[in-house]
């Protein structure tokens, strides 16, 4: 089944961003950030799936190709803002309306992160098209680039640090209001998630990341026996490691 939501930490491997300071690097703070909120969407059965799940190197050819090919309706495309200023910003497509990344910022004031903007740019002399790569290249993809605050602001950079879970339930609680999906703090008012589908195990016995990754290689065709499912951390042997690299060449010669 296609996911409803991708969300997409920013940066990674050799781009740290912008959004560093001495209390954080931006790559791995919005990494952490997301991969909180794949799990809590996982808990709220919400379909959700992730650019990455590690601390690689993504071109940006390669992220939107991601969010484009996902099949999502939404993505989220989580930031942390730098060069002068204070509170949360949503940045969203042209061809988008600011009702999400409007309410999504409404959520992060409320957990306690000011609301900037939500604002929309087009391309230097063409009011046609988007001036973000991740606006104009993941297609259908309602995208919305979150930045959570400004990291050279020590209000912002203070508030991120100590209470990143807390902002980052805010955007979960803020797409279930947009998506009128059920939703309940984390560990509150629900039983816990059911077992995913094809023998893996429970969310809470298995890191995010690492359900992630496994859930990505069977979306893209890479895997199709259930089996790997439930072997998580085993080793593949050679010939399936080679099957994986002759598909993966197969789909990218078809691309």
């Amino acid at each position: 089944m296609a996911p409803l939501l991708i969300i997409d930490p920013g940066h990674g491997g050799n781009d740290p961003g912008g959004g560093s300071n001495a209390l954080f690097t931006e790559k791995d703070m919005v990494l952490k950030i997301s991969l909180y909120q794949y799990r809590r969407f996982r808990e709220l059965g919400v379909p959700v799936a992730l650019t990455r799940t590690a601390d690689v190197t993504l071109s940006s050819e390669q992220r939107a190709a991601i969010v484009r090919n996902s099949g999502a309706r939404y993505c989220i495309s989580n930031h942390i803002n730098a060069g002068g200023g204070r509170g949360a910003e949503a940045i969203y497509s042209i061809y988008a309306t600011a009702a999400l990344p409007q309410l999504l910022l409404d959520e992060l004031a409320a957990a306690g992160m000011p609301a900037r903007r939500a604002f929309t740019r087009t391309y230097p002399g063409n009011p046609r098209q988007d001036y973000y790569y991740m606006h104009r290249e993941t297609g259908s993809v309602e995208t919305v680039i979150l930045e959570y605050g400004f990291a050279d602001n020590p209000l912002d950079a203070e508030t991120i640090n100590a209470n990143w879970e807390t902002l980052a339930e805010a955007v979960v609680r803020g797409f279930c209001k947009f998506t009128q999906t059920a939703y309940h703090p984390p560990g509150k008012g629900s039983a816990p998630a059911p077992n995913p589908p094809n023998g893996l195990p429970a969310d809470g016995d298995v890191p995010a990341w690492k359900l992630a990754g496994v859930d990505w290689l069977y979306e893209q065709g890479l895997l199709t026996d259930s089996r790997w499912r439930s072997q998580l951390d085993q080793p593949l042997p050679l010939w399936a490691t080679a099957e994986i690299l002759r598909r993966f060449h197969e789909k990218l010669r078809g691309s």
